[in-house]
């Protein structure tokens, strides 16, 4: 009777940890936080626990204990292939902050612990993009190779068709070949049954800059947004477009929509505002969006809340509310010292102090 117990305990924790999973892969970090959490609290030495744990004290800005809890994973268990993975996944984050000769040791064990991956599973399509991405980015002294990357990507075509259409399209925005990019995107995004991420994807190649195309990446997110109407993403690029045009209307609808389908990220109000900033239109407006963004706790891998107190700073700036924008510029650089609210005040400081305004815009 005990070991029954026993199993039955062991398998009510790997559903808990595979809603966890499902959570991460929709964004949903706080929600399988919870999840992971009391889960490691129950069994300290649960090696897929303190692998998701790894990836979700990432998404939220930790720089100290995602390594240790991935090495953890590995301790524990060493023949599974994604926690080898998820140590060298965070290996290349730390790598980004690193000096040069240090970069060089991260690289190595890098590529240690993402063949060890690819050893216990060459159908690991996560690892492969790893390994895709420093073959292409990597200088060749440490092991980068572009024809390499292309080689990765067609094993990757021959594992997940969409998700090697996706490398494929990175590989093309990386050599600048934006018509090829734009081609294997709309695969992509057409392949059958339809991916949310490959629609997503090809909208945001029509957001960008070189390739502008509002009305196109307007179609492709409402059609995600129809796929899995509980992820953030899609509301958070129709937020961007209906900021852009000046469409309240569109925009509100669009955020209200969004608060009822995933209430607890509010990523579409802060793009909105950013969009509106960077336009430098309606500070009211943007205002009243980045206090909604700021109401709770930011999602992972979303803007913290140090940049949205910043972005908060200009939008009261430009309302000439100088007295209550220079507080929110302290409190960025409070919650993170390294945040760009030290040059917004630096601003505020060679401009003569203004009178406090009250007056607002027309929302």
């Amino acid at each position: 009777m005990r070991l029954f117990l026993l199993f039955c305990v062991i398998a009510a924790g790997r559903a808990e940890q595979s809603a966890a999973d499902k959570l991460i892969e929709a964004g949903h970090w706080k929600r399988a936080r919870n999840i992971v959490e009391t889960r490691l609290g129950e069994a300290p030495r649960d090696a897929l626990a303190s692998f998701l744990l790894s990836q979700i004290r990432g998404a939220f800005g930790d720089r100290a204990a995602p390594l240790a809890l991935a090495e953890k994973a590995v301790a524990l268990d060493g023949h599974t292939a994604k926690y080898h993975r998820q140590v060298a996944e965070v290996l290349g984050v730390t790598a980004q902050h690193a000096g040069p000769f240090q970069v060089f040791l991260l690289g190595r064990r890098f590529r240690k612990e993402l063949d060890s991956a690819l050893a216990l599973d060459p159908r690991d399509v996560q690892a492969l993009r790893d390994l895709m991405e420093f073959y292409l980015v990597a200088p060749g002294i440490t092991g980068g190779d572009p024809c390499k990357a292309v080689e990765i990507a067609g094993q990757i075509v021959g594992i997940d068709v969409v998700e090697g259409l996706l490398a494929r399209a990175r590989i093309a925005e990386f050599r600048k070949e934006n018509a090829a990019r734009e081609s294997l995107l709309r695969q992509a995004a057409e392949a059958q049954p339809p991916r949310y991420k490959a629609r997503i994807a090809l909208a945001r190649f029509y957001l960008e800059s070189g390739q502008s195309n509002p009305p196109a990446a307007e179609v492709q997110a409402k059609i995600a947004m129809t796929l899995e109407p509980d992820r953030v993403d899609a509301y958070t690029l129709l937020a961007a477009i209906f900021a852009d045009r000046g469409e309240w209307s569109d925009l509100e609808s669009t955020l209200a929509t969004s608060q009822r389908e995933v209430p607890d990220d509010a990523t579409p109000h802060y793009r909105a505002a950013e969009r509106l900033l960077a336009a430098g239109r309606d500070p009211v407006r943007a205002e009243r969006y980045l206090r909604v963004y700021l109401s709770q706790e930011p999602e992972g891998n979303q803007p913290s809340a140090s940049e949205a107190h910043c972005k908060l700073g200009l939008a009261l700036a430009a309302q000439g509310r100088e007295a209550a924008a220079r507080g929110e510029f302290q409190e960025s650089l409070r919650l993170d010292p390294e945040s760009k609210a030290a040059l917004e005040l630096k601003r505020l400081r060679n401009t003569r102090p203004a009178v406090e305004s009250t007056s607002g815009g027309h929302l």
